[in-house]
């Protein structure tokens, strides 16, 4: 439970805002992570990585919160003025492009490259951000997740259906986990 300064910290923290929202699509990422595993492993077993990965997620978005609320040396950051517009206006085209792909990608049959095409699309969406923002990690942030995201394609494409989701999945968490912890901690 976050007491009332923290929650008032939280609030007012645009930063930390974004990288616990990083947090949480990480750990949908995860999710496809361990769709991938789940065919080759044993139901109990399954199990039991899937609660490991609860804990995970969990302690990345409380580490998040922690690491935004500590002391400690922040940036100053010179964010756009109209950035809440810009910021929605990105979300928007990421939401249409996103959609616009899984539509175009089914009518033509190819349902496996779904991941990797959110992954692209996640991905460029950072690169608007950036200087929006005024977080230069985010360039890093969305030129990892746009090669991830070619990797998993051809991975997916290989016939390894599974593979290609582990790789999308658990890389894209990873990305964003430590893209996420990296904003908390600096600002």
């Amino acid at each position: 439970m976050i007491n009332e300064p923290d929650r008032r910290k939280l609030s007012e923290n645009r930063p930390l805002q974004g990288a616990v929202i990083m947090s949480v699509f990480a750990s949908i990422w995860e999710i496809l992570g361990l769709s991938g595993i789940a065919p080759q492993v044993p139901t109990p077993a399954l199990v039991g990585i899937a609660a490991v990965a609860v804990v995970l997620a969990v302690s990345a978005v409380v580490l998040t919160i922690r690491f935004g609320m500590s002391p400690g040396p922040r940036r100053s950051r010179r964010v756009a003025a109209n950035s809440f517009q810009v910021f929605g206006r990105v979300n928007i085209g990421q939401t249409v492009a996103i959609v616009a792909a899984v539509l175009i990608l089914g009518h033509f049959g190819q349902w496996v490259y779904i991941p990797a095409a959110v992954c692209l699309v996640v991905g460029a969406h950072f690169l608007p951000l950036a200087r929006t923002f005024a977080q230069p990690q985010y360039w890093w942030t969305g030129g990892l997740l746009m090669a991830l995201a070619l990797v998993g394609a051809v991975a997916l494409g290989s016939g390894d259906a599974e593979r290609g989701r582990v790789l999308l999945g658990f890389g894209a968490a990873l990305v964003l986990w430590t893209t996420a912890l990296h904003v908390a901690r600096k600002g």
